[in-house]
């Protein structure tokens, strides 16, 4: 049975997604890194929050990185 080559296609698609796979994590590590952080900052009162809205900011900043991400993952597709 003859075995498939690799062509220069495959690799680009297989590098692209690997990179915005990464990237995609990388997103999901900074949304939570700025959660824990709004968290210290409520805890060792450098900011003053309550727990309700705590929630809402950092769901208005996740859901502002998720945007960005999403609109700026073409350029960033287009680049590789």
């Amino acid at each position: 049975m003859p075995t498939k080559s690799k062509t220069k296609t495959d690799v680009k698609v297989r590098s692209s997604i690997e990179v915005m796979s990464s990237v995609a994590s990388s997103i999901e590590f900074i949304k939570s890194q700025i959660a824990n952080d709004l968290m210290l900052a409520k805890n060792s009162k450098l900011i003053d929050l309550d727990n309700d809205q705590l929630k809402k900011i950092s769901s208005i900043i996740e859901s502002s990185i998720t945007k960005s991400f999403i609109k700026t993952s073409g350029q960033i597709e287009s680049s590789l």
